[in-house]
């Protein structure tokens, strides 16, 4: 592997995807939790265990998560 390949792929790859899992899973899991709860007591906890979830998942598998969601959501809207 070339010194300019393992900067691309380094690990500022793997945070930055995770951050934005963070952030994306908080907001789909505060809109998952709204629709089957409507109470704050049970809506945080799904938001923290999805954003948890997909930030795990878009930091482990990077941009292959991101093409899976967004064609998966295509198919949902």
């Amino acid at each position: 592997m070339k010194k300019h390949e393992d900067y691309i792929s380094g690990p500022h790859h793997f945070w930055m995807h995770f951050w934005f899992g963070l952030v994306f899973g908080g907001a789909l899991g505060a809109w998952l939790g709204w629709q089957l709860f409507e109470s704050a007591v049970f809506i945080l906890p799904i938001a923290g265990a999805t954003a948890l979830a997909i930030a795990y998942c878009c930091g482990r598998w990077g941009d292959s998560v991101w093409h899976w969601l967004i064609e998966w959501f295509s198919w949902t809207a």
